[in-house]
């Protein structure tokens, strides 16, 4: 039961800190386009968010994997994939100032919110189903 409970708690950190980042990063692009205006410390947080975000990613992978199954794997491989792109693009947006990166930065982050998103599910029904065995 106790992993259950952690999975829980996993499953809502994730999602909170995905929804943050995903707000910081459209603050950001609001601010990048002019339509309002934030200071440098609003990029630093949405960097630090997406790092945690990562960070939680490859935990999900570690349950993900250790499942033992082959779709939870597949998942967590997909949502860790998106993950490093948009990472790679934010970080290549950093550097370059092109919009194109901004654009792969977006969609890629959109698809890793709803692969962690259905992944989270998958393992908490996984680990309570497991749990009501034991």
């Amino acid at each position: 039961m106790n992993g259950l409970k952690n999975v829980y708690k996993l499953s809502l950190m994730t999602s909170f800190l995905l929804l943050v980042t995903f707000s910081l990063g459209l603050g950001r692009a609001l601010a990048d386009t002019g339509k309002v205006s934030f200071s440098e410390g609003f990029l630093y947080l949405h960097v630090v968010f997406a790092l945690i975000t990562g960070v939680l990613s490859l935990a999900l992978f570690k349950l993900a994997y250790n499942t033992g199954l082959l779709f939870p794997r597949v998942l967590a491989g997909i949502n860790l994939i998106f993950i490093a792109i948009a990472s790679l693009s934010g970080l290549s947006v950093l550097l370059t100032s092109d919009d194109a990166f901004a654009t792969i930065m977006l969609y890629s982050f959109e698809v890793s919110f709803g692969v962690s998103s259905v992944l989270i599910g998958y393992l908490y029904c996984f680990y309570h189903y497991l749990s009501g065995r034991c």
